[in-house]
C-alpha cells in the first residue's frame, strides 16, 4: 500500500480564505453556469491582483462599484456588465454564510441601469415581412426563396442553411403561389 497521501480538491485546511470561498461558491453549480461563473471570479481575481488587493479579506463596496464601472468602461453593455457580475455577487454572498467575511459588500453595489424598450419586439410586422420579401424578390431568386424561408416560417439562418426543398415540396404545392404576401390590404411602399 502507498503511504503518499491521494490529494483531493477541497482541503480547506490548506487554502487562503478567498480560495475557500470561491470552492464554496461554485461548488453548488456544474456545466455552463460552473463554467461562466469560473470565469467571472478569475476576471474579479485578476482585477484584485491588479489593483494590489486580496479578493476576499478587506473588499468593501467602493471596490465592487470600481470594478463595476471598470466593465462598463471596458465596453460591456449594461446588460453584459450586470451578468459579469451574478458570479462575484454570489462569490460574496457565500463567503458572508459561510462566515468567512462580516458582511457582503457586494450587497449594496449599485449595478448598470438597463433600460428595456417595451415596444421593440422580436420579429417584424406585417408590413415589414411583407417590404422584406419584396425588396428580396426584386434581387435573385435565391434571395427571394431565402427571405421567404426566413420570414415566413420564422427560421434563423442555421435553420435555413439545412433545409432541404423536397421537405417542402408538399406545402409549395397546396398553397398554390408563393405570392401570397402579395395579397395583403394596404402594404406601405418600401423604401
Amino acid at each position: 500500500m502507498s503511504t503518499t497521501s491521494r490529494l483531493l480538491p477541497f482541503q480547506p485546511m490548506a487554502m487562503t480564505a478567498a480560495q475557500l470561498a470561491t470552492f464554496s461558491c461554485l461548488a453548488r453549480y456544474a456545466g455552463h453556469t460552473h463554467e461562466l461563473y469560473c470565469y467571472q471570479l478569475r476576471l474579479w481575481f485578476q482585477w484584485c491582483e491588479g489593483n494590489g488587493l486580496d479578493p476576499l479579506v478587506g473588499i468593501q463596496r467602493a471596490h465592487v462599484e470600481l470594478y463595476i464601472r471598470g466593465l462598463g468602461e471596458a465596453g460591456l453593455m449594461a446588460s453584459s456588465t450586470n451578468t459579469m457580475m451574478h458570479g462575484v455577487r454570489g462569490y460574496f454572498r457565500f463567503a458572508h454564510i459561510d462566515g468567512l467575511i462580516p458582511a457582503d459588500p457586494a450587497v449594496y453595489a449599485r449595478l448598470s441601469q438597463v433600460h428595456s424598450d417595451e415596444s421593440w419586439t422580436h420579429g417584424l410586422d406585417r408590413f415589414e415581412l411583407i417590404c422584406f420579401l419584396q425588396v428580396a424578390q426584386t434581387t435573385t431568386v435565391h434571395h427571394g426563396a431565402l427571405a421567404s424561408l426566413l420570414g415566413i416560417n420564422a427560421l434563423r439562418a442555421s435553420e435555413a442553411v439545412a433545409v432541404r426543398i423536397e421537405d417542402y415540396a408538399e406545402t409549395l404545392r397546396a398553397t398554390g403561389s408563393c405570392t401570397w404576401w402579395a395579397r395583403a390590404t394596404n402594404p406601405p411602399p418600401c423604401r
